[in-house]
């Protein structure tokens, strides 16, 4: 990346991370639930641990634009500095970035156990140009229904059909379901915010080059408030399987994310 541009990028991170908030929603907001409808942008620090001994360093911007009383859009995308070279290719550049759009449906948020509500969603997961991050572009639709567990606990249950191509939309990879379950415990006797969600995902190809396989990983994250307004996470993310983030077709070595930390602060406006 040139210089005007990773300044840029970097200007970017630094005022999403420090712009103003808007006083009219102190107290008001609940970083826990992920089908509220929010404004917010922030950015932070991950680390990146691959298989082979190698690592990356990478600064990610990430938000949310609250288009509607019922529609959201997500972004993120970052930028990172790879440390080895055993595996060819630059060692800084773009990583991959997402794009998602959310709907929400009726929503009971009184309820204390039980189904609660549900809302769609269109996921696009794109390759980034930095090794490591350069593998699949995925597109995933589907609903997420919500369930009150009793306790502080609530499940976002996330039923997706996914569909991979190679970066550049070269090959297409695979078509199959794809299950996330965010378990999300909150409870602002510990800190303020204080909110910890345990998080399995699994995608199973039924068809493509990759039939048979699957891609899974293991996310465990902890928040909470600075502010009523300005918010932090810190998350642990484990790697199973294919590594959508990595895989592509032809020969030559590939590197393989084994885990990754990110460490962020969000502003909600």
């Amino acid at each position: 990346m040139k210089r005007p541009h990773l300044a840029g990028f970097l200007a970017s991170l630094i005022w999403v991370m420090l712009a103003p908030t808007a006083p009219a929603d102190e107290g008001s907001i609940d970083a826990s639930d992920p089908t509220k409808i929010y404004t917010y942008a922030g950015g932070g620090l991950k680390y990146n641990d691959y298989t082979n001994g190698e690592y990356m360093w990478e600064a990610r911007v990430l938000g949310n634009v609250g288009l509607s009383e019922r529609d959201m859009l997500l972004f993120e995308f970052g930028y990172g500095w790879h440390q080895g070279d055993q595996t060819p290719g630059e060692n800084s550049g773009m990583t991959n970035s997402r794009l998602r759009w959310f709907h929400l449906f009726d929503m009971n948020y009184e309820l204390d156990r039980g189904y609660r509500g549900f809302g769609l969603q269109a996921d696009a997961q794109l390759a980034g140009s930095l090794k490591g991050t350069d593998g699949q572009n995925q597109i995933l639709f589907g609903v997420m229904p919500v369930f009150a567990l009793g306790g502080n606990w609530n499940l976002y249950l996330m039923l997706n059909v996914a569909n991979t191509w190679d970066k550049g939309w070269e090959y297409w990879n695979g078509i199959g379901p794809s299950v996330t379950a965010q378990f999300i415990y909150d409870n602002e006797d510990w800190w303020p915010g204080a909110q910890v969600r345990v998080v399995p995902t699994y995608t199973y190809f039924a068809s493509g080059e990759l039939e048979d396989e699957g891609s899974g990983q293991l996310e465990i994250n902890v928040g909470g408030e600075f502010t009523p307004t300005v918010m932090w996470d810190v998350t642990f993310e484990k790697n199973f399987d294919v590594d959508l983030r990595t895989f592509s077709r032809g020969p030559g070595e590939k590197l393989e994310n084994d885990w990754n930390g990110f460490l962020n602060v969000t502003t909600y406006f």
